[in-house]
């Protein structure tokens, strides 16, 4: 009975703690993407299809990355690319490990585009392309 009660006694201290492990409140919220670079042709005709390759570098806290048209008119596109980020403990941290992924955006060639045709991601203009 005494061994039953010792080993009955230890076991409702080492409960008695609680759980060791640090227990993580994530919650998502949007934000810009940190995006890199923005490749592109020199040049394209007024009406073809013209496609938009985003270099971005990925967090270990991002995921559902995406690009949106901002506005599109004959003399620019303005895009907004975004993704969803996790809030995590702060006294975690990702890994140092630098990532970079791509996406793809096609730009349909309505309106007709005019000299010179300029692409803004995120407020910044990364370059025209001259319409021949």
């Amino acid at each position: 009975m005494k061994t039953t009660l010792a080993a009955l006694t230890f076991a409702v201290m080492l409960t008695a703690c609680g759980s060791q492990e640090t227990t993580i409140r994530a919650w998502l919220e949007p934000g810009v993407l940190g995006v890199v670079d923005v490749d592109f042709p020199a040049t394209i005709s007024a009406t073809d299809s013209l496609t938009l390759t985003l270099r971005y570098s990925e967090t270990c806290v991002q995921s559902d990355e995406r690009i949106s048209v901002f506005s599109r008119t004959a003399t620019e596109l303005r895009l907004g690319a975004t993704a969803t980020y996790a809030r995590q403990d702060p006294s975690l941290a990702c890994p140092p490990v630098y990532i970079e992924k791509t996406l793809d955006y096609t730009d349909p060639g309505t309106p007709t585009r005019t000299n010179p045709f300029e692409i803004i991601v995120n407020g910044k203009s990364y370059g025209t392309v001259r319409i021949q």
